[in-house]
């Protein structure tokens, strides 16, 4: 009995040993796990998301042009100098410096992509293309976007009532 009672409370002590033991300070240095920084947390992420944020406030109508205006040249400021310190400058193009030119780059990589053969975005016929990929609407002015104008599969154009793909012979969405 005396030796069912000792086992007992040996038993108890280890368990109480073994649920305070993390609260108790004593951390083991080879248990921590490694997190990656959140994009949102980086000095990038913020940046782009003060400017995306700002863009939402002016339309809205929360934000006057001109406070627009100076709050975009400083975080587009901001967020060129976060890209310029990630990049390296080899790797980087020559005019990757104005903000201008580098949206330019992009619509041209997007036309191209869309004559290669590579699947179009949705075009808005007021608001022009739009970065919702899946998109029914546009998310600026709410208009119904008409199919995508071009073949998902292949990027062919589309006739406005076609039901197949006449490059890939793919059925368009209804």
């Amino acid at each position: 009995m005396v030796l069912e009672i000792l086992g007992a409370v040996g038993l108890g002590l280890l368990v109480l040993w073994l649920v305070f033991e993390p609260a108790l300070g004593r951390s083991r240095p080879g248990l921590a796990i490694p997190e990656p920084e959140a994009p949102e947390e980086t000095r990038r992420g913020v940046a782009l998301l003060a400017l995306k944020e700002i863009e939402f406030d002016r339309e809205t109508g929360k934000l006057s042009d001109p406070d627009y205006e100076m709050l975009k040249a400083r975080y587009g400021a901001e967020a060129l100098a976060a890209l310029e310190a990630e990049e390296s400058v080899a790797t980087r193009p020559a005019d990757a410096g104005d903000p201008e030119e580098l949206i330019s780059a992009r619509l041209q990589l997007l036309r191209s992509a869309r004559s290669t053969g590579s699947p179009a975005s949705h075009s808005c016929p007021r608001c022009g293309p739009r970065p919702e990929a899946d998109a029914l609407f546009c998310s600026r002015c709410g208009i119904a976007l008409a199919g995508a104008g071009f073949c998902s599969s292949c990027g062919a154009p589309l006739p406005a009532e076609s039901r197949f793909c006449a490059g890939c012979g793919t059925k368009v969405a209804a």
